[in-house]
């Protein structure tokens, strides 16, 4: 599919959510970050907070519960946007703001960059990444800040905010406990860190970020968003949903075979043994670039079938807080 396509259709997307409205890591650090107990705690709501990062203001939506009181460290969950999705739609698209009645957790929703009107991430594994600086960086304000459960910091997304999970599980092992990624999942070398918990949901059918490899992949729009055709030597071809996490599960020092369980018709769930941190697949036959469990008709329209024999909402809480 053209470039010009896709975007067309994602930012249709995004008109559309407007309108209908970890696992077992070992992260060696201090649950309680140095913003707990600091006065006058955070007040609930949501707030857009900015950020100088690289020269650049940066900005995130900030979703502090009500149950928040600035003394219990809290887990973060780091929603990442698709390609030219505002950061601003994304907890409709998702569903993470269903999930705060049943979860402890503050929300956090950056932006990338803008090329033009179009947010993107630059989620190339080139050396110097400034949108890993910025996600760092945004994680030092938020254990300052307020009271963060460093321990508990997750990150999910769809599309190019699902290739910039799977970025920041490589970079920023460290810190981050656990990713989920949405039609997007890659392995993205270097990745020398600590094995992270990582769970993926692909469609075999997407048009967009295409199973056996290619699409608007994370090197794709780097370069078409960033880089302008200057992409840095040595970068890694799109290797695919098959051969990134077999790459994840040796990184996560998992059995090389996988065990395979179809959950309906169209939905096959794949599990891999005795690894140092959990690494799971979901595969839907037959579906398109979606969000399972929250199809949209004028969505499928453009982008392929969605299920609704798996939620990716709950399964992700689930992995993220059930280890």
């Amino acid at each position: 599919m053209k470039r010009l396509g896709a975007l067309v259709a994602v930012v249709a997307l995004a008109s559309l959510v407007a309108c209908t409205g970890g696992g077992k890591g070992t992260v060696a650090r201090s649950p309680a970050s140095a913003g707990c107990g600091r006065r006058p705690a955070a007040a609930p709501g949501t707030t857009d907070v900015h950020l100088q990062s690289g020269d650049v203001d940066r900005v995130y939506e900030l979703d502090v519960p009500p149950s928040y009181d600035g003394t219990k460290p809290y887990a973060v969950v780091l929603n990442l946007h698709p390609l030219s999705i505002s950061y601003k739609v994304v907890g409709a698209v998702s569903g993470i703001t269903d999930m705060a009645s049943r979860y402890d957790f503050i929300g956090v929703a950056p932006s990338g960059r803008l090329d033009g009107q179009i947010p993107f991430w630059n989620a190339a594994p080139v050396a110097d990444n400034y949108d890993v600086d910025f996600i760092d960086q945004l994680l030092d304000q938020l254990e300052q800040t307020l009271c963060v459960d460093t321990t508990r910091i997750f990150s999910e997304g769809m599309s190019n905010g699902a290739q910039m999970s799977s970025l920041l599980a490589c970079r920023l092992s460290d810190r981050i406990a656990g990713v989920t990624a949405v039609a997007g999942v890659e392995f993205l070398a270097p990745c020398d860190g600590r094995p992270v918990p990582i769970l993926a949901f692909h469609g075999t059918a997407d048009p967009i970020v295409h199973y056996a490899g290619g699409g608007l992949n994370a090197t794709t729009i780097a370069n078409t968003d960033y880089y302008k055709g200057n992409l840095p030597p040595g970068l890694p071809v799109s290797l695919g949903v098959e051969e990134s996490m077999r790459r994840w599960a040796e990184h996560n020092g998992c059995d090389p075979d996988f065990v395979e369980q179809r959950i309906s018709n169209e939905v096959r769930h794949r599990t891999w043994q005795h690894c140092k941190a959990p690494t799971e697949l979901y595969i839907i036959d037959g579906g398109g670039h979606a969000w399972p469990g929250k199809p949209q008709p004028a969505f499928e329209a453009q982008f392929g079938h969605d299920t609704t024999d798996v939620d990716a909402t709950a399964l992700m809480f689930a992995f993220f807080f059930g280890h």
